[in-house]
């Protein structure tokens, strides 16, 4: 094939990419816009619950790396609320759409509210954040404390020193 004929062929590929590729940057920008907003709202009702916000942002990257439409399951967001669950607190909260990111946060902050409430412990609030409270309990009264609530906690520790605090 001449190179005339590869650059007619390859010319038009190059540009439906060029074009596919422009829109993600944008989609990214505008993703980047929307997670600085909602760490905005994070701090607001964060320090409204008494809650570390650099906590509640380990656990958004843990549970569904920022995507708010995020479904694993039952759970739904970017704090993975199960609605079975939480039911009476999304009505008490008048938080209707898990998916609407600001409904979700509030309901995953009230639900931490409520487990810090219970025990201080970081490690124990976390794991029964992420699994079955019975379960979690038992773990961490034998000394066990699961990869997840380890690592949302070392992660909330990093985000607290990148943030200056």
């Amino acid at each position: 094939m001449n190179n005339l004929k590869r650059k007619l062929l390859v010319t038009p590929v190059l540009l439906l990419l060029l074009a596919a590729v422009m829109p993600m940057n944008i989609l990214g920008n505008e993703a980047e816009e929307n997670r600085e907003s909602l760490r905005t709202y994070i701090e607001s009702i964060s320090e409204e619950y008494n809650i570390c916000p650099e906590l509640v942002e380990a656990i958004i990257e843990a549970e569904s790396n920022w995507n708010p439409q995020a479904v694993n399951g039952q759970c739904i967001g970017l704090m993975q609320i199960n609605s079975y669950w939480h039911q009476d607190r999304m009505e008490r909260l008048g938080a209707a759409d898990l998916t609407d990111p600001r409904q979700n946060i509030l309901v995953g902050i009230d639900y931490l509210s409520q487990l810090f409430s219970e025990n201080e412990d970081i490690y124990l609030v976390l794991m029964k954040y992420n699994m079955c409270q019975d379960t979690a309990y038992q773990k961490w009264r034998a000394g066990d404390y699961s990869n997840y609530a380890v690592s949302v906690a070392a992660r909330s520790s990093e985000l607290e020193r990148e943030h200056g605090k």
